[in-house]
């Protein structure tokens, strides 16, 4: 392995150790960047490191409640890219923070330092005024964003699937377990799967991108219904299971003992957020991201899916 060029652009990645980043990283080190990570403990993120040439790929310890660990962190950087988000609220990390706050303060901090572009990662469908927290959030910290710097892109990709995913990883998890299972809102809501190594490379192709203070809607060239979807996991897995449709006006009483759990499957505001469809629609302020003009061909939920949640099957 070669030591990288020290002429090579530095990109600095917050949330770089989760599924999302650990794709962009590889995409990012097959396109030569120089990559620093900042993550709450860097002795812990060794599979980063190794993951590209000697010298390539950095860890540092970060503070994403201190200013100046922040500052530090961007100081040199030629891009910065911002992947934190979080599904569910804890006593030290909330949403208007973590989806509002911290971008903003990221995104003046790269303006402060004359940082090249700002890459923020949202969500489809955050929406100001949502009555799903998650989606507000979201929404209020794209805002935000431009408010601070205007050499920013916001990417607001629907549902992301790959070997490591939460959602199609954790769901097949659940319904390996319990034979009924209830399909919020009858199952109606729908989605628009990206694969998450499509995604990966649209995030590297904005950083040679001329065009700033954007905001790009993604998704696959699928759309599909959660019922589909649940449908679709357990046909993959080979396991009876019924699939049982509730509507919005009494989900909440189905899922509240869930709510007990340190990580419930699904919350109250999750269920806010699945009023909403996830798929791509065109508006005055976004952009809908057609992959094929990035020749990025888009992989279906069908050809890769199945290869990792065969092991439920067993």
């Amino acid at each position: 392995m070669s030591i990288p060029s020290k002429s090579s652009k530095i990109v600095s990645i917050f949330g770089g150790t989760g599924f999302i980043g650990r794709n962009l990283i590889r995409q990012l080190v097959k396109e030569g960047y120089r990559i620093k990570v900042a993550t709450r403990s860097p002795n812990l993120a060794n599979s980063i490191r190794v993951s590209g040439n000697i010298g390539q790929v950095e860890t540092l310890r970060v503070n994403i409640f201190n200013e100046q660990s922040i500052s530090d962190f961007i100081k040199g950087s030629n891009y910065v890219i911002n992947l934190i988000g979080i599904l569910n609220e804890t006593r030290k990390y909330k949403f208007n923070y973590i989806h509002a706050g911290l971008p903003k303060k990221i995104a003046r901090l790269s303006r402060e330092m004359d940082v090249e572009r700002f890459i923020h990662i949202s969500a489809l469908g955050s929406e100001i005024g949502s009555k799903s927290r998650y989606l507000n959030s979201k929404a209020q910290g794209e805002k935000d964003i431009f408010s601070e710097n205007s050499n920013s892109t916001v990417i607001k990709p629907s549902l992301v699937f790959g070997y490591d995913d939460n959602f199609f990883n954790q769901f097949a998890s659940i319904l390996s377990l319990v034979p009924i299972f209830p399909l919020i809102g009858l199952g109606n809501t729908k989605f628009q799967p990206v694969y998450v190594e499509d995604l990966a490379k649209l995030i590297v192709s904005h950083l040679k991108d001329d065009n700033k203070k954007d905001v790009y809607e993604i998704g696959g060239n699928e759309i599909y219904s959660l019922k589909q979807i649940l449908e679709f996991i357990v046909k993959i897995t080979k396991k009876k299971r019924l699939l049982v449709p509730i509507p919005f006006s009494i989900s909440k009483l189905f899922i509240t003992p869930l709510q007990i759990m340190p990580k419930p499957l699904i919350t109250y505001d999750q269920i806010e957020s699945l009023k909403k469809d996830n798929i791509l629609l065109k508006t005055k302020s976004n952009k809908i991201g057609n992959l094929g003009d990035y020749e990025i061909h888009p992989v279906s939920i069908k050809n890769i899916v199945p290869n990792y949640l065969k092991r439920f099957s067993n």
